[in-house]
């Protein structure tokens, strides 16, 4: 008999261990795999991410899932990046933001402080070109510079400085954008810095034409045109003759802006820049109609329309047109006057035309992304919940299966040993009434122990309802006090939080302990009420035990007022009626 049962332990440990090792195997083999498709899915999401931005998201969206269930928070981030750059293109700043913001928590985990001062200067550009106020963008570039100064190179502090002076010269704050220009002129000229201090002039300098501090923003071209010249950086060579440019038209010096417009059109044709060429050769042709050249200015003119045509610039070339047609109404010649006026008018709705399909096709991206998401994380939750009820299946037979062998073997030992079948029954009846008898004891101090947590719990909430209720009040009188104190104020107020929040997280470690204790409460509400989320959860542990909505409120740090709604709604769900207690029917579970 022994021999039966040593075999049958034998076999089940043997099973075990086979298990564990395919185990093992696949999950290499998973991983392996796993990885492969994450790269060809982000393969596609880029080759699609302007030919379909639906199947680009798709593709990105299943990547992120496969990084994020191998803990990968670099690929994870990749997806977020991607997924944030899907939004940006089609104009939803603030779901591009968020994307953006999860990316920076992944990059934060592995210290990739490289990659996260560049999406928060990105993030800052998004709120620039949103409604959002300027304070936001201010804030993303501090957090930029925040993280900076642990990398500490000086190319990262310029790039920063760049784009706050951008910001300030945007909103017409040019004494702030001086002084962040400054910053970066104050570095030395080597290989690394020249392009952003030649960038630094042209900024500057664009400043002070504003200002109309003209010699001065000569002088800071002239600089950046030498190092431009040495850096071989064509574009911005381009923009500082135009700059030249519109400073001599500012001064009447016709000749001179005519001469530096024409050097930066053909400067800016050779490197296939149409887009500038075209305002270049524009301007110029509005310099020759100042002077009154009209034989010149309708010569460019026909340069520009033949250009513009021939590439598709029709914003430019229905401009080009209308000044033609004013050109010959000027001169008389009506017949050329309304022909070329005709042109206008069919270029002017092909750009209006172009731009509104442009802004459609981007809302409606933005609309499928949207209705996409909820698609996709409706269709996680059913995979998970297949997968729960897949192993719950293989759960139940691995148990049967052991029940079954258990079985067999007390069978083949009670009929082998019949005759010692009493005393057996005698021992193990002695045996269970010590069983029940220390599990009965360790019931009633579980019971006790649970009382204890609980009124433990009940002096936390008290003790964080007292802290809580000051601090509300001292932020209420906060907000009532001149913009100049209420630093000062909000600063004592963050102290006084952080010197009480051991307490805060010691009540977040009573309800964990609470959520381990009613875990069997749990359990049943799930199998008699599966559609519960997470929160409303929580909320049912909570009342089980008869805590009050002010408790709760103190413990889930919302309000009394968002208890009683998420109770409502529990009630809804639950189907009770007015007359029927919410705590009863879950004590009755």
């Amino acid at each position: 008999m022994k021999r039966i049962i040593i075999a049958t332990i034998l076999l089940l440990s043997f099973v075990n261990v086979y298990s564990n090792s395919n185990d093992k195997t696949n999950t290499t083999n998973d991983i392996t795999e796993s990885q492969n498709q994450y790269d060809k899915l982000i393969d596609l999401a880029r080759t699609y991410f302007n030919k379909n931005t639906e199947y680009a998201f798709n593709c990105t969206y299943k990547a992120h899932a496969i990084a994020e269930e191998n803990h990968d928070n670099k690929k994870s981030a990749e997806c977020n990046i991607i997924m944030g750059d899907i939004f940006k293109e089609n104009n939803s700043f603030p779901t591009a933001i968020s994307y953006y913001e999860k990316a920076i928590e992944n990059l934060d985990v592995i210290k990739e402080y490289h990659t996260i001062y560049k999406l928060y200067i990105k993030i800052a550009n998004l709120y620039q070109n949103s409604e959002f106020e300027s304070k936001w963008s201010v804030e993303a570039l501090n957090n930029a510079l925040k993280y900076a100064n642990f990398i500490n190179e000086a190319s990262v502090y310029n790039e920063i400085y760049m784009a706050f002076g951008n910001m300030y010269l945007s909103q017409n704050k040019y004494d702030l954008a001086k002084q962040y220009y400054n910053k970066i002129l104050d570095n030395n000229i080597n290989k690394i810095t020249i392009s952003t201090i030649s960038t630094a002039l042209t900024k500057k300098a664009n400043v002070l034409i504003h200002e109309k501090e003209y010699d001065n923003a000569m002088y800071l071209i002239d600089s950046s045109l030498y190092l431009c010249i040495r850096d071989f950086n064509d574009s911005l060579q381009v923009i500082n003759y135009n700059y030249k440019a519109q400073i001599y038209d500012s001064i009447n010096d016709i000749e001179s802006a005519k001469k530096y417009y024409l050097q930066s059109a053909k400067l800016a044709y050779s490197t296939n820049d149409f887009h500038t060429c075209g305002e270049s050769m524009f301007a110029l042709a509005h310099l020759n109609l100042k002077k009154g050249d009209y034989d010149n200015a309708i010569d460019v003119f026909k340069i520009i329309c033949d250009s513009t045509e021939k590439y598709k610039m029709y914003n430019i070339c229905h401009k080009a047109y209308y000044q033609l047609s004013q050109c010959y109404a000027s001169l008389g010649q009506y017949e050329d006057a309304y022909k070329f006026f005709n042109k206008y008018d069919i270029y002017y709705d092909s750009t209006y035309n172009i731009k509104q399909e442009e802004k459609i096709n981007k809302l409606r991206n933005s609309y499928l992304l949207s209705l996409n998401i909820k698609e996709l994380k409706a269709k996680e939750i059913k995979e998970e919940s297949t997968k729960s009820n897949k192993s719950e299946w293989k759960l139940f037979i691995s148990i049967t299966i052991v029940l079954a062998m258990i079985i067999i073997a007390f069978i083949i030992l009670y009929s082998t040993n019949n005759a010692t079948s009493h005393k057996n029954k005698v021992s193990k009846y002695e045996q269970q009434l010590k069983i029940d008898k220390i599990e009965n004891d360790l019931m009633e101090y579980q019971i006790k122990n649970n009382r204890e947590l609980i009124f433990k719990l009940a002096l936390q909430l008290k003790s964080y309802i007292d802290i809580i209720n000051p601090i509300k009040d001292e932020l209420k009188s906060a907000i009532e006090l001149p913009e100049s104190e209420q630093k000062n104020k909000v600063k004592t107020i963050y102290h006084n939080i952080q010197n009480n929040v051991q307490i805060f997280h010691s009540t977040e470690n009573l309800n964990k302990q609470i959520d381990d204790i009613y875990k069997d409460f749990l359990e049943r509400l799930e199998s008699k009420h599966p559609g519960l989320t997470k929160a409303e959860k929580k909320l049912c542990t909570m009342l089980y035990i008869n805590m009050s909505s002010k408790e709760i409120a103190a413990t889930t740090n919302t309000t009394t007022r968002t208890v009683e709604t998420s109770r409502y709604r529990l009630r809804r769900k639950f189907n009770l009626s007015r007359d029927e207690d919410i705590v009863d029917f879950l004590q009755k579970i």
